[in-house]
């Protein structure tokens, strides 16, 4: 979605259908997982069976968040990443449905980063911090994803990976700093 950079660091956001589907299901099967995401906000309205969590669905859910978000940052560009039986039907089945959801999500996101003169764009916030303190920061690169959770969620995934909420992104100061507190010295 964005790419932002400046000598040595680069940070960029964007928003994935495939994760923001994952945790929509997760949360619309009960299915424990990952830690430090909590549940979508607002959830989609999804037509489920309450006994369709059949066996291997937590394993079956967990393989699918693994390639929806990798803490490498190094997305499968292309097609969707869907899930394996017992997922696939639910996902089938409510496919119209995650998919109005999650556009109307992505929407929030371009809503809550267009630029605004009150908040700084991200390089201009780390430049005038390096300004201001006379401390160039290490170089880093940063993935940011963003996510439809609850709350205000700033989660370190594993490698490049940043997971954000929403409701993080639409708080552009809280945001901007806790990428400097992630990052800074």
């Amino acid at each position: 979605m964005t790419a932002m950079s400046g000598a040595p660091w680069s940070v960029s956001l964007d928003y994935s259908h495939d994760a923001a589907f994952a945790l929509a299901i997760r949360d619309a099967l009960g299915i424990a997982g990952p830690p430090g995401l909590p549940p979508v906000a607002p959830p989609p309205e999804l037509a489920v069976d309450p006994a369709a969590p059949a066996d291997g669905a937590g394993a079956a859910w967990r393989h699918w968040w693994d390639r929806a978000l990798p803490p490498t940052g190094q997305d499968e560009p292309g097609s969707p990443v869907l899930p394996d039986a017992p997922l696939d039907r639910v996902v089938t089945e409510n496919f119209a449905a995650l998919q109005a959801w999650s556009a109307a999500r992505k929407r929030e996101v371009a809503r809550a980063t267009s630029p605004s003169r009150a908040v700084p764009r991200i390089r201009d916030f780390l430049r005038e911090h390096e300004r201001a303190t006379g401390v160039r920061l290490a170089g880093f690169r940063l993935d940011v994803t963003a996510l439809p959770v609850a709350g205000s969620v700033f989660l370190p995934l594993g490698g490049n990976r940043i997971a954000v909420s929403i409701v993080l992104l639409s708080d552009r100061a809280e945001y901007l700093r806790r990428i400097l507190a992630h990052v800074g010295p």
